[in-house]
């Protein structure tokens, strides 16, 4: 191991560590440190690029917050190092040698120790290992990072089983690009807190909610602008320019292929690879068709199906089933595709501009994926049991999103029209009419909230930026 790049990242040691200044407290920092009581190992993953090292910079920082743990307690490692990793190769166990020389004695019996590791999935075999030292009920706090969640997953489940707590990182949130400019946080939570919830909406509660986020609405529908079109890694969130944000997304689909695929597909058959994440980019919002991808790349539907599988276990695509409360022949079981971040798949099919997304025929689907995403997002941070779907029977009745609580059913229909068309509500009463529900949102790009009551039901219309 290369001791010096060790100290270079362990600067509390010397008294040197400050977290930059530009740093944005994550949404999911509160949850995380929960999780630090706890004696399981924690496992942060997800896509590239969306801060999963820099919170644990930041999770250190909050351990030596007023001396609550000493630095000579805490170590990182990273497995970006190339040094470590060949050392490790050799012999895993010399991990716990190399722990106990920089502690200056044996780990048992220590007070707690916490050892940060990040891009585990890069040794293979490393987790079977950590399982191993957990076992022996060492006194160490362990939290493990990975990007490419395909090894990682297959590791994790195999070893830790019943020993491991899992935190998804996301791309920023909207009030985590408020927070990265410097501007007032607008507070959707009561809005959010009644879509989780079981309860019926008052027209004039939603009043009230929608005048507290008036103030914002500019700056609300600026930054749903520039996601929409460039997406909400860290990095390009918060780059200034255009070009910046351009130029990042497109070295991000070359490190994307070079260091979390290549190993997964041979080098002839990654061109297929691009392939299919291209057209699947185009097809956000569409049933996943392996059969059509296949004709047009003329390869395998097997192929496909475990392309597709990649790009959904590296993170990039997410799949939607279908929802209904009871299983009936009439209801389709395809899954629905949506990229994790926009701009990514945005900067897969070459769009760059509201203008294209809209003559393109393009930007509903584009605001739909954005919904998903938001959803998603928030659904971490709920107490009870949620989960995200869509609705289409056979007979072509359907809903872009369902959302289903222990509580009910939520049908949630996305627009890109800033007027009310009768057959926008069809689709929406017809699943309420049979999932005996009583409420359903449409999303436009509407002004204000407004409800449509009629007979039994109740139809709530949800302006784009109030989400």
């Amino acid at each position: 191991m290369d001791e010096r790049l060790f100290f270079s990242f362990n600067t509390w040691r010397s008294g040197r560590f400050r977290l930059p200044l530009e740093t944005v407290r994550r949404d999911i920092h509160d949850r995380s440190m929960k999780c630090m009581q706890a004696p399981e190992i924690l496992i942060l993953s997800g896509l590239r690029q969306t801060g999963k090292s820099t919170l644990l910079f930041q999770i250190i920082a909050d351990l030596l917050e007023n001396g609550r743990v000493g630095p000579e307690r805490i170590f990182y490692f990273t497995f970006d190092d190339f040094s470590l990793r060949q050392e490790l190769s050799a012999s895993h166990a010399s991990f716990l040698t190399i722990l106990e020389r920089i502690l200056g004695g044996a780990v048992a019996g220590q007070p707690l120790l916490y050892v940060f590791i990040d891009e585990v999935q890069k040794l293979p075999g490393f987790v079977e290992y950590i399982k191993s030292l957990y076992d022996l009920r060492l006194p160490v706090k362990w939290i493990l990072t990975g990007s490419a969640a395909l090894e990682l997953k297959a590791q994790v489940r195999e070893s830790l089983a019943g020993r491991a707590l899992h935190l998804s990182i996301s791309p920023f949130s909207e009030e985590e690009i408020f927070r990265g400019l410097g501007l007032p946080t607008p507070d959707k939570t009561a809005l959010w807190e009644w879509i989780f919830s079981g309860t019926d909406p008052d027209l004039q509660v939603l009043k009230r909610i929608q005048a507290r986020l008036l103030p914002h609405r500019a700056a609300i529908d600026r930054i749903a602008e520039e996601t929409t079109l460039f997406g909400s890694l860290p990095s390009v969130a918060l780059a200034r320019d255009r070009e910046r944000k351009e130029t990042l997304l497109a070295n991000y689909r070359n490190t994307y292929l070079d260091q979390d695929v290549r190993s997964l597909v041979r080098d002839d058959k990654l061109w297929v690879y691009q392939r299919v994440m291209e057209l699947l980019a185009g097809r956000v919002g569409d049933l996943l068709n392996f059969s059509n991808i296949a004709s047009q790349l003329e390869v395998t539907v097997d192929t496909v199906k475990r392309y597709s599988m990649l790009l959904e276990k590296t993170f990039l695509l997410r799949l939607l089933t279908t929802c209904s409360r009871n299983v009936r022949n009439g209801v389709l079981k395809t899954p629905k595709t949506y990229f994790t971040d926009l701009g990514i798949r945005n900067a897969l099919i070459g769009l760059t501009s509201l203008t294209q997304l809209e003559r393109l025929n393009q930007l509903g689907v584009t605001l739909e994926n954005a919904i998903v995403n938001r959803i998603v997002q928030r659904m971490v941070f709920t107490e009870s049991s949620v989960r995200l779907h869509y609705w289409r029977t056979k007979a072509k009745e359907e809903v872009d999103l369902v959302i289903a609580t222990p509580e009910r059913l939520l049908p949630i229909e996305i627009k890109s029209d800033s007027k009310i068309q009768p057959r926008y509500l069809r689709g929406l009463r017809r699943f309420l009419a049979k999932e005996q529900e009583r409420n359903g949102i449409l999303v436009g790009r509407f002004d204000d909230v407004d409800i449509i009551e009629d007979n039994e039901t109740r139809i709530i219309l949800l302006p784009f930026w109030m989400l």
